[in-house]
Parts: C-alpha cells; structure tokens; sequence
C-alpha cells in the first residue's frame, strides 16, 4: 500500500510533515542518506542509544527492569580455549544424546 507523503520544497530544503516521524519520539536530528531509488531519513545515531537509555531508566524506576551483580566470567588464553573445544568437542552430538535420552524416558 503506498501513501501519498506531501512534502513542501522551499529554499532551506524539503519540508517533511513532523507527524511523520512521531514514532520516532522526540528527535531533534535526523540523518540523511541517497539512495539509488530513495532518499532515507533516520533519526541520527547517537539519538536512538540516547532514547534507549531514556526508556530503559523509566523502566528501572518503574521496577520492571532489575541490574543484577553478574559475575564478569574468567578469562581463559587462547590454548586453554583449544583444549577445552577439543576435550569438549568428542563424543556424539548433543541433539542424539538428548533424542536418545527422550526416547528412553517414553
């Protein structure tokens, strides 16, 4: 379905309705970029993190959203990464270890 989008050309550029970019929240720059059949207008980069912030803040202060203590895991060297895929690595697939283990408990 296309929509017809009316957009006002003067001399300080293209007019674009602002209801528009209402899903967009509140932005106060847009980025613009040409392509091979369209024009494509974003919100600048830096804003989306900047409202995603904004949103994840109004869900801590709501209690829906928690930071939990997570332990930052150990970091292992590179031949110790090696030993474990191939001591890890042997053996049958783990889908045929748990199908076997399902056909046994039926």
């Amino acid at each position: 379905m296309s929509r017809r989008i009316l957009v006002k050309v003067t001399p300080q550029g293209i007019l674009v309705p602002r209801p528009l970019i209402a899903a967009w929240g509140d932005v106060e720059e847009v980025e613009i970029e040409q392509g091979t059949d369209a024009i494509i207008i974003r919100p600048k980069a830096g804003q989306i993190e900047q409202q995603r912030s904004q949103i994840v803040n109004e869900m801590k202060q709501a209690g829906l959203v928690e930071d939990l203590p997570w332990a930052l895991p150990p970091s292992i060297s590179p031949e110790e990464r090696a030993y474990l895929a191939e001591k890890l690595g042997r053996g049958r697939p783990l889908s045929e270890v748990i199908l076997e283990d399902r056909e046994q408990s039926l």
